[in-house]
């Protein structure tokens, strides 16, 4: 199996720059193995199969619960992490090459992990590299960990709900422009069958074509709504992202007005029932 954009399936020795890397089996045998080391991350065992391993851990982004999370779950795998965060105390200030930077730092490690706020920025890391590069944020673009984690744990949720996946209805509101989680999941989600996503953002940021076109293309409904009360009523879950003011313009800001929006829906949302609900607040 070859991705759409041309990257391979995901596997042993090969980078992770996109949920398009994987299908339905494949997810479910990385899910299954989620489910094995799960004991790890709950601390009730001990595991040293990355002994002796490097995890070169490069954000040239902030982040705290990303970059700690990718750190953390290789310590508990016995593996060791070389961290460096923002542009300040790296190379790159410099002047040096995304590709030089890859070259040189790869040689370190035996795994990167990058996030960078260009998007594409992540897949030139990967080409650069002599070792797998994860893609762990890159600019609007994707955030496929972050996708991963999301659908195995609505997966899990809808489960103890007595629900499956399949034919789930999920609102996604916030952000659906410049949030990269929102693209990465609902293109994961469209390996499932049958979900109806209703969205609803502020003005200027909604869901863009391509991955509009992409869930549409597998079969999947997606409905626009005029409120998040609207998107609220009937959903199996909900989805909600931040606005990622750190890529915008101050244009795309006002014309978006976008602290009075979600003020006003966030008042209007209160009193909604969420039946079943399940709420994600994301990166």
């Amino acid at each position: 199996m070859t991705a759409t954009d041309g990257l391979p399936a995901f596997g042993p020795g090969r980078h992770l720059l996109s949920v398009q890397q994987f299908d339905r089996i494949s997810l479910q045998r990385l899910f299954d193995m989620a489910d094995l080391v799960r004991p790890i991350a709950e601390r009730r065992t001990v595991c040293t199969v990355l002994d002796g391993a490097i995890l070169g851990s490069l954000f040239f982004e902030p982040s705290t619960r990303t970059r700690l999370s990718f750190e953390s779950a290789f310590l508990r795998l016995g593996g060791e992490v070389t961290t460096t965060t923002g542009f300040t105390f790296s190379s790159m200030a410099k002047g040096e090459s995304i590709a030089d930077t890859s070259r040189v730092v790869s040689g370190y490690s035996d795994v990167l992990v990058v996030r960078h706020p260009d998007a594409g920025s992540v897949a030139e890391f990967a080409a650069a590299s002599v070792v797998p590069v994860v893609n762990a944020g890159d600019g609007a673009g994707e955030h496929p960990s972050q996708a991963l984690l999301d659908f195995y744990t609505l997966e899990s949720e809808l489960e103890a709900r007595g629900k499956p996946v399949d034919g789930c209805t999920i609102a996604v509101v916030g952000d659906l422009k410049y949030g990269r989680t929102v693209h990465s999941l609902m293109k994961l989600l469209a390996l499932a069958e049958k979900v109806t996503f209703k969205v609803f953002s502020p003005p200027s940021l909604e869901l863009s074509i391509d991955v509009e076109r992409f869930v549409r293309e597998r079969g999947h409904l997606i409905v626009d709504c005029d409120s998040v009360t609207e998107a609220l009523v009937g959903a199996d879950v909900v989805y909600a992202t931040r606005v990622q003011r750190e890529r915008m313009t101050e244009e795309v800001l006002a014309t978006a007005n976008v602290a009075g929006n979600l003020r006003d829906h966030h008042h209007a949302s209160a009193s909604t029932r969420f039946a079943d609900g399940l709420i994600r607040f994301v990166e």
